[in-house]
């Protein structure tokens, strides 16, 4: 197996996340603002040199839906615990990505095989937002500023964007195993 560019842009994305966290924990926000925007641009950099270069590999269709998560989901769930966010919005986006996993997983033993999820618009649309909504926060509470209706707003424009993806991704999978039975 080798090791390819868009591969090791993910796994740097994957290991940023211990210290995106840490960043946060020790309220070194600018710190971890910096470490998240360039590990989200390092997704739009592994995507890109993947299919520009024709660089896909079956390693990256893991590796990067698992760097995204974990990216997100300690995003959210530490901007949590810091009163950063609602609780609302990050069990939303941990649930869906629970979902999503387990499906996958679940597909694999009881069906075999391992279950090919390819991204739909709306879930890419949903991290997008999920990314911006994670760097406007953070850019808010480094700055100083109280939560305003914006901030508010895209939070629940995620919220939706959110729920509406992950019961995308719930038929889309439903469908596609009853074509399979």
């Amino acid at each position: 197996m080798v090791l390819t560019i868009p591969n090791m842009l993910t796994l740097l994305r994957l290991c940023s996340v211990p210290f995106f966290v840490t960043a946060l924990v020790y309220k070194r926000v600018g710190v971890g603002l910096v470490i998240f925007a360039i590990a989200a641009f390092t997704d739009v950099l592994d995507g890109y040199i993947a299919k520009r270069f024709d660089q896909k590999s079956y390693l990256g269709t893991l590796l990067d839906p698992l760097a995204d998560k974990a990216l997100l989901d300690g995003a959210f769930v530490t901007m949590a615990l810091m009163d950063y966010t609602p609780p609302w919005l990050t069990i939303t986006v941990v649930s869906r990505d629970f979902l999503l996993v387990g499906g996958v997983v679940l597909t694999a033993l009881f069906f075999g095989g391992v279950a090919e999820v390819s991204p739909s618009i709306l879930g890419k649309g949903t991290t997008f937002l999920q990314v911006v909504t994670v760097l406007f926060t953070l850019l808010f509470h480094g700055l100083g500023f109280s939560t305003d209706h914006a901030l508010v707003a895209l939070e629940y424009v995620t919220f939706g964007a959110t729920c509406l993806s992950g019961l995308d991704y719930i038929s889309r999978g439903i469908r596609s195993l009853s074509e399979e039975l």
